[in-house]
């Protein structure tokens, strides 16, 4: 299938890989399917593309490599509409702020959206603000992880 977008152009995305939000997000209820795109330049930022709103892209980023040790409860309620039956079915990635100035790069770790990625549904929750920041600094993690990716690329390991 071919999606245009605003950001990246057109581009080609294998249909059964969109996801489903049933409510849409918080601010964009409208959309309700998106695309997950990997896309080099911007890694490890990935965008979460709406499919029926060129204009909709959403940079992501997944919390582990933002904050290793995040966690956090999901409610029975938010798994079974998920239709999640495993772990392993569930992916989580946090929208990333990128302003003008790239030192001030910020994610949003207090609503982290999950993905079934098995049954391509997908659900943003909200927690309480005790928790999780907002406007969490994000440019030094992103930079220290790329920078360990470029560093290991072409490495050959030894057994």
């Amino acid at each position: 299938m071919i999606l245009k977008t605003a950001r990246f152009g057109e581009i080609d995305i294998d249909e059964k890989k969109i996801i489903s939000f049933p409510q849409g997000l918080p601010g964009l209820e409208q959309a309700k399917r998106f695309a997950l795109i990997h896309h080099e330049k911007t890694f490890p930022i990935n965008w979460l593309q709406a499919v029926d709103d060129a204009d909709i892209s959403l940079p992501v980023v997944e919390p582990f490599l933002i904050m290793a040790d995040y966690e956090f409860n999901i409610s029975d309620a938010d798994t079974g509409e998920l239709a999640v039956s495993k772990r392993d079915d569930l992916h989580i990635v946090n929208v990333v702020v990128i302003p003008d100035k790239l030192e001030d790069m910020t994610v949003n770790l207090a609503a982290p959206i999950l993905i079934n990625i098995r049954m391509n549904l997908g659900k943003q929750i909200i927690f309480d603000r005790k928790n999780y920041q907002i406007k969490y600094p994000a440019f030094e993690p992103i930079c220290k992880y790329f920078k360990e990716v470029q560093a290991n690329a072409g490495a050959v390991k030894e057994n």
